[in-house]
């Protein structure tokens, strides 16, 4: 009990992960790309926690930073968490996303985090060019309030390799269906937290049950699910550390 409330929760972990995108122009070998996710700050998660992945995630030195949603538990969560996000550092920008425990934030978590430079994606997609080639990264709201997968890839043009932003991993088996997307990066899970040998997590929520964590491959799509900073539910986490994920691209 001692383990899994007091040290565990705080033993942060960076999951390094290779994944091959089709049709990925060499410019864009190597991209690297930290995922942040369900942060959930207080009542059992510390700020001091959140600062550190923010400080492991710029260590990285990444050229993207992705925020994958569910911010804290009030509605003043944000305003305590925005200008710890703004320290994040990277080349072609921070994007996030929200998450199916920011439904009550959804009028004052985007503009928070406009305001530290943060382009936040709601059914929505924007491109990173390097070097006259471009890569698409789309963000769906959550499959709880309002998911809209072509919204999200109405921007995209062309055939340009395309990553996706969802909260809940469940819904890759629709995304992967589509055909467009090569990597969709996904939260929700938080791992179960609990995880016990041979029996794996003992309590998933709805859409986190099917892919809960770590990568997959579905169909001609990969998927991945980030282990989260925070907690939820139960103060604990046992063989399922926090994490900060460090994703780099690669052409094979």
């Amino acid at each position: 009990m001692g383990y899994g409330s007091l040290v565990e929760p705080r033993r942060l972990s960076l999951e390094r992960v290779r994944t091959p995108i089709p049709k990925l122009s060499a410019a864009f070998d190597g991209f690297k790309i930290a995922v942040l996710s369900d942060f959930h700050l207080h009542p059992y998660t510390p700020l001091s926690l959140i600062e550190s992945a923010v400080q492991l995630a710029n260590s990285v030195q990444p050229d993207a930073v992705v925020l994958l949603g569910d911010y804290g538990y009030t509605l003043g969560s944000i305003y305590e968490l925005a200008p710890v996000f703004s320290r994040l550092k990277a080349k072609h920008g921070v994007f996030a996303i929200l998450g199916n425990h920011d439904r009550g934030g959804m009028r004052t978590i985007p503009p928070a985090l406009e305001g530290v430079g943060i382009t936040v994606l709601r059914n929505s997609g924007v491109p990173i060019s390097v070097a006259n080639s471009e890569l698409f990264l789309a963000g769906t709201e959550s499959i709880f309030f309002g998911f809209d997968l072509e919204k999200s890839l109405a921007g995209r043009t062309g055939d340009a390799p395309t990553i996706l932003l969802a909260h809940e991993p469940d819904i890759a088996d629709t995304v992967a269906a589509d055909g467009r997307i090569s990597l969709q990066l996904s939260g929700h899970s938080h791992g179960g937290q609990m995880r016990l040998p041979l029996v794996g997590a003992l309590l998933l929520p709805p859409w986190g049950r099917r892919y809960d964590q770590g990568l997959h491959k579905i169909k001609e799509m990969l998927l991945y699910t980030n282990r989260g900073i925070g907690l939820v539910g139960m103060p604990f986490r046992l063989n399922c550390l926090p994490e900060v994920t460090e994703i780099t691209l690669c052409t094979t």
